[in-house]
């Protein structure tokens, strides 16, 4: 059975293909270059097929997380006339209330034609790809929620999605078991937790959908109770639902970013976000008995969250899925057919790299293209480490691209994490404006050590989709990697999950004794990860980064295109040995 699986086409469009029980799949935006690419993700679908050696008559079946235009349409309308009643009766002010109404109105009629447009470019692009076999609609949020639930491996699970909007609602909460998915509560537009915390990105100064992270990480440096009143007037929480009054409004973030600092105001947009997805959490636990979480939807990229709901004391174990956002609707979907063909069907997530891989005479083509020169280290793993150790910023480029929005080895940049100024002088060199360190990579052997209650974050730790609490070893030996309040975001590397990765991890560890890296994606900013062997010299020489390695090549940065020396005294590393 092959089944092409599409995301939802408004952003971060992807594909995903499932065949025979293989998985792959690939984000648009990796091969367009066009970061979260909205549209058909007709790149990405070549390439799958190409590398799986089929056409597209080939496809059994495709799977598409939203329904028909015009039943997205009648939801659209239908949730306008239910929100009218509830608005007109609720306690904000007429001039909120009318804020409200008019930007409501005026995203209804624009939702509608979107749709409209996404199903007519479905139709038509599938047909020039040959595949004509059925489509299949699945419900936006189940697909989310078969996307977290089956790649957990729990036997039976709670699930809670939360986004901006999808099929008419914002999230949903879902009993999963090998029975099926039951939904306990939808969470109906414009009552929306994405929706919340996109207002207050816009507001200060950043780009929604695209920058929430930084939102994030600007939180830590704030007091969220100087701004938190004021949001709890218009955001409550009770019996496992919530609301959002007036919540097209987008006066209100407006309004506080102006009066209050936007550290302040990130703290209490973040401190209220976590309140509620923990109070929802919290009751439909407590109801169902249920001790798994599962998270998925563009709002569980929030790991600080997802963190607050891991801690829960009722939950034994969570589970994020790694691309969470829309682009993992793809997957959602063709596990939703998957199971109902097999109940059973059930597996916790394994590799995230499941993207294109290059041969070794393309890697060297784009190489010698360049004019670069490189050289074939004996020991690649003990070279790489030798130059880290040494200070040498190192960008790596191997395997299989990775699924989803975090790099994890195969497209990243390595440095020391004992270097505390990393974060300032890294991200000018990569054109980045952050507020959160960059994440850390560390040897699963070593974790328990640094990293407090890390046996029940194990799973979601693997793939970077929750931050933990460091311990003060942790803190003392890798402080570039530990955020102002005490958190990191760690990648967990296990040696099966990457040997060649873990290779490299260890030798580090033996000539410093830190079993810790920098990870962070190789890409300049707002530009993708990088995805080809041409993608990935390009950036290396954009940023000027010391070495690039690829493949089994490791590339020293041209002296006449090095940047200033980071360390006083530069060292002359013999890499051959």
């Amino acid at each position: 059975m092959r089944i092409l699986g599409i995301s939802s086409l408004d952003t971060d469009a992807t594909a995903a293909l499932y065949d025979d029980g293989a998985l792959t799949a690939i984000a648009e935006e990796r091969l367009s270059r066009v970061k979260m690419h909205v549209g058909f993700p007709g790149r990405a679908i070549e390439r799958l097929l190409k590398d799986a050696g089929i056409s597209g008559s080939d496809i059994d079946l495709v799977v598409y997380p939203f329904m028909p235009w015009h039943v997205e349409g009648r939801r659209i309308l239908g949730g306008f006339l239910s929100d009218l009643q509830f608005t007109l009766t609720n306690g904000c002010s007429w001039p909120e209330k009318y804020r409200h109404l008019k930007a409501y109105h005026q995203w209804q009629s624009t939702a509608i034609r979107s749709h409209r447009k996404f199903q007519h470019e479905l139709n038509e692009k599938l047909a020039d790809l040959g595949i004509t076999c059925p489509l299949k609609r699945v419900e936006h949020h189940p697909a989310h929620a078969w996307s977290a639930y089956l790649g957990s491996g729990f036997p039976e699970a709670l699930a809670i999605t939360i986004d901006w909007y999808g099929g008419g609602l914002s999230g949903a909460v879902s009993h999963c078991s090998d029975d099926g998915l039951r939904v306990l509560q939808a969470f109906q537009y414009p009552h929306s937790l994405g929706l919340f915390y996109a207002q207050v990105t816009s507001a200060l100064g950043f780009k929604p959908a695209r920058h929430e992270g930084k939102i994030l990480g600007l939180a830590a440096y704030g007091d969220p109770e100087k701004v938190y009143p004021a949001l709890r007037k218009r955001l409550s929480a009770a019996n496992g639902d919530f609301r959002y009054h007036c919540g097209m409004d987008p006066q209100l973030a407006k309004d506080l970013a102006k009066e209050h600092s936007r550290e302040d105001v990130a703290a209490a947009y973040q401190h209220a976000l976590e309140e509620t997805a923990v109070q929802i959490a919290t009751y439909w636990m407590k109801k169902t008995g249920l001790r798994h979480i599962v998270l998925a939807g563009g709002v569980a990229a929030n790991v600080k969250m997802n963190q607050r709901i891991g801690e829960i004391e009722t939950v034994d174990g969570v589970f994020i899925h790694p691309n969470m956002g829309d682009g993992g609707t793809a997957v959602g979907a063709i596990f939703s057919e998957v199971s109902r063909k097999d109940h059973h069907f059930r597996e916790a997530w394994r590799t995230c790299y499941l993207g294109p891989k290059f041969s070794d005479d393309q890697i060297k083509q784009a190489i010698t293209n360049a004019g670069l020169s490189p050289v074939f280290p004996e020991d690649n793993a003990a070279a790489i480490a030798k130059l880290l150790a040494a200070g040498k910023i190192i960008a790596r480029f191997d395997g299989a691209m990775e699924y989803g929005p975090r790099a994890l080895g195969n497209r990243s940049i390595l440095y020391r994490a004992s270097d505390p100024d990393v974060n300032n002088w890294l991200n000018k060199k990569l054109g980045r404006t952050e507020f959160m360190p960059f994440a850390p990579i560390t040897m699963a052997e070593h974790c328990g050590a640094r990293y407090k209650n890390i046996a029940k974050f194990l799973l979601p730790a693997r793939f970077m989709t929750i931050t933990v609490h460091c311990t003060d070893l942790m803190q003392e030996e890798s402080p570039a990697a530990v955020h102002i309040d005490g958190t990191a975001r760690p990648q967990i590397l296990r040696q099966e999950d990457n040997p060649n990765l873990h290779e490299i991890l260890a030798a580090y560890h033996k000539l410093t004794g830190i079993p810790t890296l920098i990870n962070t994606s190789f890409n300049m900013h707002e530009e993708p990860i990088v995805c080809t062997p041409e993608d990935a010299v390009r950036a290396f020489l954009s940023a000027k980064l010391d070495y690039l390695s690829i493949g089994p090549y490791l590339v020293e940065m041209p002296a006449e295109n090095q940047s200033a020396a980071i360390s006083d005294e530069p060292t002359k590393i013999d890499i051959a040995k």
